[in-house]
């Protein structure tokens, strides 16, 4: 472990309604049922979600491995416990293997990396090599395909495939909570379309796709956190606003046709890392 990648979570400051477990996750009630689970003390801020209902919980993203995420996972989860990652980055599958019970998106990308029920990510997909992170293999217990909806209890939460940041991202709709688990699709911070397989026109269509088919009041909840005006860690919520801005600067970005690399502001929360590579995808 790369301890240039973290802080003590003692220095760490945090906003009003989260609360430190472990010595490591920071973690705060959506709702009497749905925990979001931070660690700020990891460079990317990674955050995961706790759905539960009834005798059931959902964890969306399986934190970054830094420290094991199971055992709060376990302490606040009912009886049975499902973990989906939403892609194959690294820093989303840390504690994949923690879970005996797996859910992963039915997308051609990922059947190709299974070999009798087992998943093991390609290199450019896990990405874990930027941290010396090994890539792991898990046994896939269900295939989502989009559109489906996965039920939790009485909770629906339905699979949207999600690509621009990578092929493989999925983000989950939750109708009647009026939420969108976006995962690494939108969050606060640099957004990252600079790395292998982020595709521009991706960014685009989705973006578009979400616009057409979520509530302008739709609460929007993110795989990467941030701080706030003061300076204290907090969840991250973003809103329909904030993927109209990002569509305007995609659709700004590629009609200029003349592609370059850099970062370019969406608003005063967010930017948009971009390659080369992203504008041919």
């Amino acid at each position: 472990m790369n301890r240039k990648l973290e802080v003590p979570i003692g220095s760490i400051k945090l906003a009003e309604g989260l609360a430190v477990e472990d010595n490591w996750f920071a973690v705060q009630a959506l709702d009497d049922a749905t925990l979001a689970i931070g660690e700020p003390a990891y460079h990317q801020e990674n955050w995961s979600y706790l759905i539960s209902d009834r005798d059931e919980s959902l964890l969306f993203d399986t934190g970054a491995g830094r420290r094991p995420i199971a055992p709060l996972v376990f302490r606040h989860a009912k009886a049975t416990v499902q973990a989906f990652p939403s892609h194959m980055h690294f820093d989303h599958l840390g504690g994949i293997n923690q879970f005996d019970s797996i859910i992963v998106a039915d997308l051609e990308i990922l059947r190709n990396c299974e070999q009798d029920g087992v998943l093991t990510p390609t290199t450019e997909m896990h990405l874990g090599h930027y941290e010396t992170v090994d890539i792991p293999s898990f046994r896939v217990g269900h295939w989502a395909a989009p559109g489906e909806t996965i039920t939790i209890g009485a909770r629906g939460l339905e699979v949207l495939h999600t690509p621009g940041h990578s092929p493989d991202s999925v983000s989950l709709w939750e109708p009647e909570k009026n939420r969108l688990y976006a995962a690494d699709f939108v969050y606060r911070g640099p957004l990252y379309a600079q790395t292998p397989g982020a595709s521009l026109k991706d960014y685009l269509k989705t973006c578009i796709l979400l616009l057409e088919r979520l509530p302008e009041e739709v609460e929007i909840v993110c795989a990467h956190g941030g701080t706030d005006a003061d300076g204290a860690h907090e969840m991250p919520v973003l809103g329909y606003a904030d993927l109209a801005a990002l569509a305007d600067v995609l659709d700004r970005l590629l009609a200029q046709g003349s592609p370059r690399e850099g970062e370019t502001r969406v608003n005063d929360h967010m930017s948009l890392m971009h390659s080369l590579e992203c504008f041919a995808a």
